[in-house]
């Protein structure tokens, strides 16, 4: 179905938790699927997290400051959340809830992954309009994009089509990329690239120069491809922006030990070590 085709969904105003202090640097923070911003922000804004530690620190130092939360550590960072329109989702027989877009499986996300285009189509262009918005007041490298889960997938899709300024980073917890496997189809063939002496460009066949495919890279091809397979209106300018915009993820840890603990609040720290 082509994008006019289609009613755009209503986007409720996101929830806003303004700096502690002056308004320096801002994170847009996405929910998963079945959840909102109200349910989403207070968990991961009051989790504990222990302060950085100094290199020379010793193992019984580990924790500095057992009372702060996640926020502390921020306190001249706004949090955007914004939460996601209702949608019809599939997989629960058409059932309505807050979802980025549809797909039919978490495990198998390549699955009648066609589901997922219309969703992540608007929902980078939503995303793309807040951006702008934060980078107007407080500039590219002071901007980060951060998602959960589905919230994870739409931050690496908005990442991928975006065509503006790099912005500060972008941040995924247990998610995936949307289109993966027919990104790399697309620019392997189909097939795993092995290495070959006698071929020294990805490219057999020479091009005239001002040929604009002649100078394109792998990732280029890539997200040239993922435009035309989300119907994308206006092709993003693919000059590599997105490779200036630090990309951090994580997976959930099965044994919810101390150790394993530890591990995620260093993951947190060092994440937003930029923004800090």
């Amino acid at each position: 179905m082509p994008p006019s085709a289609s009613k755009s969904p209503v986007h409720s105003p996101p929830l806003i938790v303004p700096s502690i202090h002056a308004h320096k640097t801002t994170v847009i923070v996405l929910h998963g699927r079945g959840s909102t911003a109200e349910k989403f922000a207070e968990p991961i804004l009051t989790h504990p997290v222990s302060s950085p530690l100094p290199s020379t620190a010793s193992l019984p130092e580990t924790i500095t400051h057992p009372g702060k939360v996640f926020r502390d550590h921020f306190p001249h960072t706004k949090f955007v959340f914004p939460t996601a329109p209702l949608r019809r989702a599939v997989v629960f027989k058409r059932s309505l809830t807050h979802q980025w877009f549809d797909n039919w499986s978490l495990t198998q996300p390549e699955l009648k992954q066609h589901l997922q285009a219309p969703g992540l189509r608007e929902t980078a262009i939503y995303l793309h309009d807040l951006l702008q918005k934060e980078i107007d007041v407080v500039g590219p490298k002071n901007v980060a994009l951060m998602g959960l889960s589905q919230g994870c997938a739409s931050s690496l899709i908005t990442m991928l089509l975006w065509g503006g300024e790099p912005f500060g980073a972008v941040v995924g917890m247990c998610g995936y990329l949307p289109f993966r496997k027919g990104m790399l189809d697309f620019v392997t063939g189909g097939e795993e690239q092995e290495e070959d002496s006698f071929v020294e460009s990805e490219d057999m066949f020479e091009r005239e120069e001002g040929d604009p495919k002649a100078k394109e890279s792998d990732s280029e091809k890539a997200i040239g491809w993922l435009c035309e397979e989300l119907q994308v209106e206006g092709e993003p300018r693919r000059q590599g922006r997105f490779h200036s915009s630090p990309f951090r993820s994580s997976w959930a840890m099965e044994q919810r030990t101390r150790k394993s603990r530890e591990r995620l609040e260093d993951w947190l720290r060092t994440s937003w070590i930029l923004l800090a």
